[in-house]
């Protein structure tokens, strides 16, 4: 899958950052295709996706007008609009960093787990459904996350 990215932060992403984000998406989407995850008919059907890298006062902005929540966000998923897409991903960097060093663990590790939650949410998942639904949902993303870790 094309992974399209867009910064529109001041920090300049690396090459290196780039390539991460386009591996790690697609090694994520072939594990979930291969579990047999909910739509992956809708997976395999799509062939773009695009992240989208913000700031913590963008991210507020959005997180508020969507959701009503007046905070930065780690990550936020939008459906497509277009048919070959698969949808948007919107991460706060700033908030990852920061979620990252609570957790004891690298920015990467912190970004390829939230990449996990975002297609997930894609996907039709949604952990604030149901409890049900919350317990499924982290099931699987851990389980992916447990199983692939980091590029």
């Amino acid at each position: 899958m094309k992974v399209i990215q867009v910064n529109q932060t001041a920090v300049r992403q690396a090459s290196k950052d780039a390539k991460f984000i386009e591996l790690s998406v697609n090694k994520i989407l072939k594990y979930l295709i291969a579990k047999k995850v909910r739509n992956r008919i809708f997976l395999k059907s799509k062939k773009e996706l695009t992240v989208v890298f913000l700031t913590p006062k963008q991210m507020k902005k959005i997180n508020f007008q969507y959701r009503k929540k007046n905070k930065p966000t780690d990550i936020l998923s939008f459906a497509a609009v277009e048919s070959a897409s698969m949808g948007e991903l919107l991460l706060c960097t700033a908030v990852l960093r920061k979620q990252a060093k609570d957790h004891d663990h690298s920015l990467d590790a912190e970004t390829f787990y939230m990449l996990i939650h975002g297609v997930l949410h894609l996907l039709g998942y949604d952990h604030e459904a149901s409890e049900k639904e919350e317990r499924l949902m982290f099931r699987i993303q851990d389980q992916c996350f447990k199983t692939l870790g980091p590029v």
